[in-house]
């Protein structure tokens, strides 16, 4: 069991749960608690200064980012607001990556074609090497 220790918020003294061992820190008084995680999070904000603009900067350019695509054959490219995009980057930068995407979405989409034909040639030629016909009556064991 984990012997006593002062909590880093309150300083009063405590019994770390079983559970989290020689990790904790801080008692469980919910206000200690509140206090931890603030302090844990201006930690990580400082650590990462621009994630908020980031991310501001990405609900912007996808907008409809949580719904799930429900046709394969909308162009991918459509769920950007390329427009959003030239505000943000500028307008060479956001025609450069625009243009690079769509290269990548074409050749992606005639990789999966040569693909799939590929896979449907192979099987084809499986299914002719041994036709059922050739497949024998099972053997009775007499």
């Amino acid at each position: 069991m984990p012997r006593k220790r002062p909590c880093r918020i309150c300083c009063r003294w405590f019994r770390p749960d079983p559970r989290a061992g020689d990790r904790q820190r801080v008692c469980s008084d919910p206000k200690c608690q509140r206090e931890r995680h603030r302090r844990s999070c201006a930690e990580w904000h400082e650590r990462h200064p621009d994630y908020d603009r980031e991310e501001r900067l990405r609900k912007k350019l996808r907008p409809r980012q949580e719904e799930p695509r429900k046709d394969p054959e909308v162009d991918p490219l459509g769920e950007i607001d390329w427009q959003a995009a030239r505000d943000a980057v500028g307008t060479e930068s956001s025609i450069f990556v625009e243009e690079t995407q769509k290269v990548v979405v074409a050749w992606l989409r005639d990789a999966v074609g040569a693909q799939t034909a590929k896979i449907s040639l192979e099987l084809a030629q499986q299914l002719n090497k041994r036709s059922r016909d050739e497949i024998g009556a099972p053997e009775v064991l007499g």
